[in-house]
């Protein structure tokens, strides 16, 4: 009887896809996997109640987050419904005056860029976004912050400073510019302004 159950169980999970094998596969954080998922109307679970399990999807519906993450690479729409301005997801480079003058530089990845720049932007009114390159492959910005450490100073995790900020934006976009991101990142910015237009985001993206 055992061993049945056993049998059972292996087939079960068998047809499932873990959402970190998820995250490994499609470049995204583990942490902001779940959130993805269920973002894009998919539903995880758990195999049992303990909240320490891993979190799964059942095979076919795997298959159609993968298939709608690549169309969404691709700027494509998805059984009709274009994908929500408030989810895009991308790596964007922000200026951030510090208390003596300088100008230092904030480098990340969000999941969601509208709430994480207008979260910024509440805490720091005078930062400058000097762009924003659309993807959703979070490797996008181990990629950044690599070629960032060679350009300039760490001086906080995502935080930086440089001699010459042009010339590392310029390093920048042709980095993403080979990996095919070209025209995304300007009309992602457009498109997030004009989606945000009369909150604290207005005003706050500077070409």
């Amino acid at each position: 009887m055992e061993q049945i159950m056993t049998d059972t169980s292996n087939r079960t999970e068998d047809r499932l896809v873990s959402l970190k094998k998820l995250a490994e596969e499609l470049g995204f954080h583990t942490r902001s996997i779940r959130q993805a998922v269920i973002s894009r109307g998919f539903t995880p679970f758990r195999l049992s109640g303990d909240k320490n399990k891993p979190l799964y999807l059942k095979h076919e519906d795997a298959e159609l987050f993968k298939q709608q993450i690549e169309n969404e690479r691709n700027n494509a729409v998805v059984s009709g419904i274009s994908v929500s301005i408030s989810r895009v997801g991308g790596v964007y480079f922000i200026e951030v005056p510090s208390y003596e003058g300088a100008i230092r530089v904030k480098i990340g990845w969000s999941d969601n860029l509208s709430d994480r720049l207008s979260t910024y932007r509440t805490i720091i009114p005078d930062l400058r976004i000097r762009a924003v390159w659309q993807t959703t492959d979070a490797w996008c910005e181990r990629a950044a912050l690599k070629c960032a450490e060679r350009r300039g100073r760490r001086v906080h995790q995502e935080l930086f400073e440089f001699e010459d900020i042009e010339s590392v934006l310029i390093e920048l976009t042709d980095l993403f510019s080979k990996m095919g991101m070209e025209d995304k990142h300007q009309g992602l910015l457009s498109n997030v302004q004009q989606a945000d237009a009369g909150n604290t985001l207005t005003g706050a993206v500077d070409p």
